[in-house]
């Protein structure tokens, strides 16, 4: 990346009150080391179960929300699920689910052991830290063993859901969930054992934009301390069908894309940002790529999480491409290290 002048937590502060096209302005040119390209990954994600005693307040996901049935996928049916990803040529499985004592971490050695003898090309993207958190306390072990388990046993990289890394919020929504010292435990767990992550903001939860400001500054002094980040993905809650809904108010576009922007300045240390077309839809993230991301992430076959709050939108590789094209970059296949495939 270019190396230019870091903003510091009191510069960030006092954008608050920046309009959209300054925000733009000030994370373009950190995005110069893209070489006008712009990366997507074929893959499919497996939501295993919505049992989850979290209970998050701006889920509607989990089966006590009461929008989707209780379910728990059986091992054959995921192993089916990466079989038919595999033939539908994507390159990448993302394996997430709820928390409860029934998913161990023994289970997850022998579902990611079985899933990679199989398809040892397929990049496995899987569970959380919550969930490892979770796997770590129901095994007895400490979560640097637990991550070195998950691993040995196929598991390349874990998405870095991180909700809001703001304590203030967490007790008071998802209370249930890793504490931000054990999110960042877990970051330093996946460096010690030569792993990556992704590391992510869900806003819009009722935080201020000091809070926001605060997260993002948790992600960059977790990447400056283990360089574990291979990309930042912000995106808007969707508060409807919530126990949240009413109560806060959606963030709209203008407001993800300063965020967006915001996030692409102040994380000077992370390559690749991405466009947040799961909840923003497609053509919100082809602007997106003007505001500083670089990367509209994967096609997701299957995700469902975000679907239960009533939000349906959908990506091929095809209209992917297209919006690349359409905001003036190179498309480009990539995989889990985001490294690329091909271009087009």
């Amino acid at each position: 990346m270019k190396t230019m002048e870091r903003i510091s937590r009191e510069a960030a502060l006092g954008l608050e009150n920046a309009t959209l096209f300054e925000l733009a302005k000030l994370a373009a040119p950190r995005n110069a080391f893209a070489n006008r390209r712009a990366g997507y990954v074929v893959n499919r994600m497996i939501n295993y179960s919505n049992i989850c005693t979290a209970q998050c307040k701006f889920c509607a996901y989990h089966a006590k929300a009461g929008v989707v049935k209780p379910y728990r996928l059986s091992d054959g049916e995921i192993f089916s699920l990466c079989a038919e990803a595999a033939e539908r040529g994507a390159t990448q499985i993302m394996l997430q689910g709820g928390l409860s004592p029934q998913f161990t971490l023994n289970w997850a050695e022998r579902l990611l052991s079985k899933i990679k003898s199989a398809f040892p090309s397929l990049w496995l993207h899987v569970f959380s830290p919550s969930e490892i958190v979770s796997f770590a306390r129901g095994a007895g072990v400490d979560v640097k063993d637990a991550v070195s388990r998950l691993k040995s046993a196929g598991a390349d990289s874990v998405p870095g859901a991180a909700d809001l890394l703001v304590e203030r919020i967490r007790k008071s929504l998802c209370p249930n969930k890793c504490s931000v010292e054990e999110w960042v435990e877990v970051m330093k767990a996946l460096a010690e054992n030569s792993m990556t992550s992704s590391a992510t903001m869900t806003f819009g939860m009722g935080e201020t934009f000091a809070e926001r400001v605060a997260h993002l500054d948790v992600v960059r002094r977790t990447q400056d301390e283990t360089g574990v980040f291979k990309a930042f993905i912000a995106w808007p809650v969707s508060p409807e069908r919530t126990l949240i809904e009413g109560k806060v108010e959606r963030a709209g576009a203008p407001d993800f894309l300063k965020t967006l922007a915001l996030s692409r300045a102040y994380l000077d240390n992370i390559d690749y940002v991405q466009s947040g077309w799961l909840t923003e839809g497609l053509k919100v993230a082809e602007v997106a790529l003007l505001f500083g991301a670089n990367d509209v992430g994967g096609v997701l076959m299957d995700e469902m999480v975000v679907r239960a709050t009533g939000i349906d939108n959908r990506a091929t590789a095809e209209n992917m491409r297209k919006i690349i094209v359409s905001a003036g970059l190179v498309p480009r296949e990539r995989n889990g290290l985001y490294e690329t495939v091909s271009e087009f």
